[in-house]
């Protein structure tokens, strides 16, 4: 403990003049209070009882408290809820980096590397060029750990904000791409969903060639509380025509559509709903979103189509043999075709059939 106190010894002063006036110089002595415990409730009545702008003014001391703070998940947790609640993106992390890769080392306890992989998605990423390494190590700690909803979101998170700078994104090892299949629940401020609609990071889910992981990254990344790049709007719908077009693709673009559904219908509520997140959004923010979800709607709408008109053809071609086809897609190309067509036509006289 006292290594990491000595590292942010130039952050205590601030630590003590705006969160307790607790002495952190004198943990060991028995009759000193809980000290961990006390800046955890000054956090947490600093959370609730003050607004936005003050809590961003105590940004110093709040990273600060961050090497103390790993040790206590309770204390953790108020560290975190400061963080989140604070409209700062990226606190003095710069300042203490050199802990956090302590932390991640491969000789780390568990627990440690959970409170960083924790604290991830609120370290400025965008701003740190040269952390190749850091990514490396994000990602071996990431596996190491138990999977929980709220180790699923942070990784996806910090995953998708890593992607969208371009000296860092070659440093994701490729089974971390894995971790958006999990669809964890993201909050409604995530900076990794808003970075995560950039082209560049569009393009590389769909180089990836996995259906799967591009079905679950728009999942993750469309959402009423943001709207989208536009270069990655129009790469989000090239990348549906291209990987999502062929019939056998029907469940994938049923899962989207029903998806974008929901957006729509929570972006019809007005700004009521969205200023629980973002107090300053307004009638103008809401319909540029509206317009990015309908014409992906609408794209994958008239892929739909397309499909379904392959399905209709006579004599019918299907975009892949039969016999490759799992039995459920077997099943609902029969159905399709028995639907479709007004002469039913045999399944049986298809090329692959057997």
């Amino acid at each position: 403990m006292r290594r990491f106190a000595s590292r942010s010894f130039g952050f205590e002063r601030e630590v003590r003049s705006s969160l307790t006036a607790v002495d952190l110089s004198n943990r060991e002595n028995s009759g000193q209070p809980d000290v961990l415990s006390l800046i955890s409730e000054k956090l947490e009545t600093l959370v609730t009882t003050a607004d936005l702008n003050q809590i961003s003014s105590k940004y110093k001391a709040i990273t600060a408290f961050f090497p103390y703070a790993v040790w206590q998940s309770k204390t953790l947790d108020a560290f975190l809820l400061a963080v989140r609640t604070s409209k700062r993106h990226g606190f003095m992390w710069r300042c203490i980096r050199p802990l956090i890769a302590t932390l991640l080392n491969k000789e780390s306890h568990v627990s440690l590397k959970q409170a960083v992989i924790l604290a991830s998605p609120h370290l400025r990423w965008r701003d740190f060029p040269n952390s190749k390494e850091l990514v490396k190590l994000l990602a071996a700690a990431a596996s190491a750990i138990p999977y929980t909803e709220e180790v699923g979101m942070s990784v996806v998170d910090t995953l998708l904000q890593i992607a969208s700078n371009d000296s860092l994104r070659s440093s994701i090892p490729l089974d971390m791409w894995s971790w958006l299949n999990e669809r964890p629940s993201l909050p409604a401020a995530c900076w990794g969903r808003y970075l995560g609609s950039r082209q560049n990071v569009v393009r590389s889910i769909r180089r990836l060639e996995d259906v799967e992981t591009l079905k679950s990254f728009l999942l993750l990344v469309w959402s009423e509380w943001d709207g989208l790049y536009s270069e990655g709007l129009q790469e989000m719908s090239f990348s549906i025509q291209l990987e999502l077009g062929k019939p056998e693709m029907w469940h994938h673009r049923e899962d989207l559509l029903r998806h974008l559904d929901h957006i729509l219908g929570q972006l019809d509520i007005g700004t009521e709903h969205l200023r629980q997140r973002d107090p300053d959004v307004n009638e103008s923010d809401i319909q540029r979103r509206k317009d990015q979800y309908e014409t992906l709607r609408e794209v994958l709408l008239e892929v739909e189509m397309e499909a379904t008109e392959i399905l209709t053809r006579k004599p019918l071609r299907l975009a892949v043999p039969f016999h490759l086809l799992i039995p459920m897609d077997r099943h609902e190309v029969q159905l399709d075709i028995y639907v479709c067509n007004s002469s039913p036509v045999s399944i049986a006289a298809y090329p692959g059939y057997s």
